[in-house]
């Protein structure tokens, strides 16, 4: 396992069944230092559970983080440590206990990416209480002013006022 001198950190939601066609939407948030990109968009595969729907989610945010790690190597010349945040244990739990689970026989094997990460030690998947969870105002309608002080959080926002932008 290679030394690890940065950390790469992704945010993973999802929301399952809340569109007119029941499909579930990802969510994702990457940072490395600041917010690197975002992302929400529906599941092509129509998920069974929210279970299901949220390890959807993190097989799409680990091909991200694959992609967002080959890039900061090449530019910088440093490893990073993937870390996957989640809201779901049982999303994690699948993905880290290699053991047939009845329950998710009919998940598809390119899901389990994830759980070969893990085994391998190169991605570290965290719970992480969905309150805190940063990839939210991607896959859940809330109220505007909780909407907008999250994405002040994600993008640390000041008041365009305050920067100039704005004046006329």
């Amino acid at each position: 396992m290679l030394k690890h001198e940065l950390n790469q950190l992704m945010f993973s939601d999802s929301g399952w069944g809340g569109s007119v066609e029941y499909k579930s939407v990802s969510g994702s948030l990457i940072y490395f230092h600041r917010t690197l990109g975002w992302r929400a968009r529906k599941q092509k595969p129509m998920a069974l559970s929210s279970t299901e729907a949220e390890y959807n989610a993190l097989t799409e945010s680990v091909q991200d983080l694959k992609w967002c790690k080959k890039l900061i190597y090449e530019a910088t010349g440093m490893n990073c440590l993937e870390v996957l945040y989640c809201d779901s244990q049982s999303a994690i739990s699948i993905a880290s206990n290699p053991i047939y689970h009845h329950g998710t026989r009919h998940m598809n094997f390119r899901l389990h990416l994830i759980r070969q990460l893990v085994e391998d030690k190169t991605l570290l998947l965290k719970y992480i209480p969905t309150e805190k969870m940063l990839a939210n105002s991607f896959t859940k309608n809330m109220p505007l002013s909780k909407n907008l002080s999250h994405l002040r959080k994600v993008f640390s926002l000041q008041e365009l006022t305050s920067m100039g932008v704005c004046e006329n």
